[in-house]
């Protein structure tokens, strides 16, 4: 890349959608400033209660991310306030966690058609 280039850079959006465990999502979080360190667009779904959760962003982060707040849907079994694994207890209340973000598929859906990232990055569901 010659001098100057890394302006010309395309400026990405990136969706990042991590499975609802914080050994997931604190890397994922790692991952996002690598990745705003390059000037791109990061949108971050999770639940509401996750979000609420994660820690301080720095200040230098605050125009690189958007956190996208999706419900997860109520699953019999799954405890009332469980949104992450470390909040379920057994492997029955993880199979449930599991189907509850499955649920999440319209509204994260929703929400990729109407903003057209250029990348979707997301692991394990």
């Amino acid at each position: 890349m010659a001098k100057g280039d890394e302006n010309n850079t395309k400026k990405l959006h990136i969706v990042m959608f991590p499975w609802l465990a914080f050994g997931h999502i604190i890397p994922f979080l790692e991952l996002f400033k690598f990745i705003a360190r390059k000037d791109h667009k990061i949108s971050f779904i999770s639940t509401l209660k996750n979000i609420d959760r994660l820690p301080k962003i720095p200040s230098e982060f605050s125009n690189s991310i958007t956190f996208v707040k999706i419900p997860l849907a109520k699953i019999d079994g799954l405890p009332k306030d469980a949104e992450a694994t470390i909040d379920i207890i057994t492997s029955e209340e993880m199979t449930y966690l599991k189907k509850a973000m499955d649920g999440m598929e319209k509204d994260v859906t929703n929400f990729l058609e109407n903003n057209c990232p250029d990348w979707i990055i997301q692991d394990f569901a």
